[in-house]
């Protein structure tokens, strides 16, 4: 089996600029009143359905506290090959094409450590939209956080308690 995630950084980076671009506080559909952007949080799920979540939290004393999957519907990009990968890496080694051109190689049987590498590809793409100004525009309070969590919590970005 082979992914190539390069595609996948693209298209999902695309979505959170566009997300970004749309947000409206009055019209919000995640954590929180309307107000200043607290927390951008990108969840995910890679092994029963495959998706990303950009949910941006409005809460005054935002965590990593997981309130982001009650925002899942709406906010999703599909990844409808991620399951399929991970079912396919139970038999199989997994040739991974990573963002940067790296090639990686997952032994079969390992499709928790899919997990990790489609997390560090979201700890990617929230970097480089930060440092490339994606972040610029929305109305964000003075301190707003960045998250990765896969929504079973097999990873979390950065590590909290």
């Amino acid at each position: 089996m082979r992914l190539d995630l390069r595609q996948d950084f693209a298209d999902i980076y695309s979505y959170l600029a566009g997300r970004v671009r749309a947000f409206n506080p009055a019209a919000n559909d995640g954590p929180g009143e309307s107000g200043p952007v607290t927390r951008i949080d990108l969840g995910y799920g890679f092994d029963q359905d495959g998706w990303v979540a950009v949910v941006f939290d409005t809460r005054p004393n935002a965590e990593p506290d997981g309130e982001w999957n009650g925002y899942i519907e709406g906010n999703q990009l599909e990844r409808t090959h991620w399951p399929a990968a991970c079912e396919a890496s139970e038999d199989e080694v997994m040739e991974l094409m990573l963002p940067d051109g790296t090639e990686r190689k997952l032994p079969a049987g390992r499709c928790e450590e899919l997990a990790a590498v489609l997390g560090d590809l979201l700890k990617r793409v929230l970097l480089k939209a930060r440092a490339d100004g994606v972040f610029a525009g929305l109305p964000k309070a003075r301190r707003c956080e960045l998250g990765v969590e896969e929504q079973n919590g097999i990873y979390g970005w950065p590590v909290s308690e």
